[in-house]
């Protein structure tokens, strides 16, 4: 999957973008973040489910899930992975699954530090 070996360069959320999509009102966006957070520790769970089950429908729906709600937040890479589970799912490809659950927790990580780094977990 080299795809989400290989992540894209650009940063794990367009700042500007979803600011000027809500305003510019940054505390809506740490609002819309830490729901982002706290809905995909939910998800993680029945991703985990889902993969031990090897539920293809619910894989494919969290994938969907995921892959709007990261769109809606300008979470590009989030949002290609997502995009890659939802097609695992429908074309019940286990090992792309993993992998792609695996490449979100690591996109996860990797947006949660680049907004400490950036004090954009700081913002009023």
């Amino acid at each position: 999957m080299s795809d989400l070996s290989h992540p894209d360069p650009i940063q794990p959320i367009d700042v500007g973008e979803i600011l000027d999509r809500i305003g510019g009102d940054t505390s809506f966006l740490k609002e819309l973040l830490n729901i982002y957070f706290q809905e995909y520790e939910k998800k993680k769970g029945l991703l985990d489910r889902a993969i031990a089950d090897q539920d293809f429908t619910q894989l494919s729906e969290l994938g969907h899930s995921l892959k709007g709600s990261s769109a809606n937040l300008s979470l590009t890479r989030l949002r290609k992975i997502a995009h890659v589970l939802e097609t695992a799912g429908k074309e019940k490809k286990l090992q792309s699954a993993r992998e792609a659950v695996q490449a979100l927790d690591v996109e996860v990580e990797s947006l949660r530090a680049f907004l400490a780094k950036n004090q954009l977990d700081q913002l009023p």
